[in-house]
C-alpha cells in the first residue's frame, strides 16, 4: 500500500477533523483542546519518520506471480567447483559441481579412465606438504560425499581430480584449507564399543548414544 505524504501548505488548507483522521491512521492521540499548529507539527514529524523507515525505490524487489518458485535447489549450476563441511571431527561432508560441457568433453576422451577425490591433510596452515593423504573413487554425478576423518587430523584440503590413462592425474577443482573441530580430550581415545564414564556434560550432549550408533554402523573401520 502506497503512503502519502502532505507538505505542510498541504496540511494548513485542511480542516481539523481531515488533520485528526490522517492522525488516526499514523496511531497519534490527539486531545480535544490541541490546536492546529500543534496538530500538524505532530504530523509533519510523523510522516518524516515513515518516509525514513519506507524502503528506497531500487531496493524493493517487485516478484512477478506468474512465476512459480521451485520447490528444490537445481541439480547443477554448472559451475566447475568443489566445497566442503565439517559436519562434526568425525565426518566431512563434500560436494561439487562440474560444468556441463567439462563434463562431456571427459566422458567422450578416450584418455579419461574415472573421477576421485583426493583428500590431503595438513598438521598447520602453513603447511605446503600434506601428512597424509588418500583417494576416493567417485562418479560425477551425483556430486556429494561423506568422508571419515582419521582421528588426530588438524587441516583438510579436497581435490576432485580425474585420473588419465598414462597415471596422468587433473585437478579440476580443489576446497579451501579447513580446520578440522578439535575432538573432546574425554572422547578422543574412547576405545569403540566399550563402556565409559563421561563427564556429566557430555553425558548431556548424547555423546554415548552418539558412539553406540556410531560403532554399530561403521565397526568395520575399527577392526584390523
Amino acid at each position: 500500500m502506497k503512503t502519502e505524504f502532505f507538505s505542510r501548505q498541504q496540511l494548513e488548507t485542511m480542516a481539523t477533523a481531515e488533520l485528526i483522521g490522517i492522525a488516526d491512521k499514523y496511531g497519534i492521540d490527539i486531545p480535544d483542546d490541541l490546536s492546529r499548529r500543534f496538530i500538524i507539527g505532530e504530523l509533519l514529524e510523523a510522516e518524516e519518520e515513515a518516509r525514513s523507515s519506507s524502503p528506497h525505490k531500487e531496493d524493493v524487489r517487485i516478484l512477478n506471480e506468474e512465476e512459480p518458485v521451485p520447490d528444490s535447489l537445481p541439480k547443477t549450476y554448472n559451475n566447475t567447483a568443489i566445497d566442503a563441511v565439517p559436519r562434526n571431527p568425525a565426518w566431512l561432508f563434500v560436494f561439487w559441481d562440474v560444468k556441463e560441457a567439462e563434463t562431456a568433453l571427459l566422458l567422450q576422451n578416450s584418455s579419461f579412465e574415472s573421477s576421485f577425490l583426493h583428500v590431503s591433510f595438513f598438521e598447520s596452515a602453513e603447511d605446503e606438504n600434506p601428512s597424509d593423504s588418500f583417494d576416493i573413487k567417485v562418479s560425477l554425478e551425483p556430486n556429494e560425499q561423506y568422508i571419515m576423518i582419521p582421528g588426530g587430523k588438524k587441516f583438510v584440503r579436497v581435490d576432485l581430480s580425474v585420473s588419465i590413462k598414462g597415471n596422468v592425474s587433473v585437478a579440476l577443482a580443489s576446497t579451501r584449507l579447513i580446520e578440522i573441530p578439535s575432538e573432546n580430550e574425554s572422547v578422543q581415545n574412547v576405545p569403540p564399543g566399550k563402556k565409559t564414564a563421561f563427564p556429566p556434560l557430555v553425558q548431556l550432549s548424547g555423546m554415548r548414544r552418539i558412539l553406540h550408533d556410531h560403532f554399530i554402523s561403521h565397526r568395520q573401520s575399527f577392526s584390523d
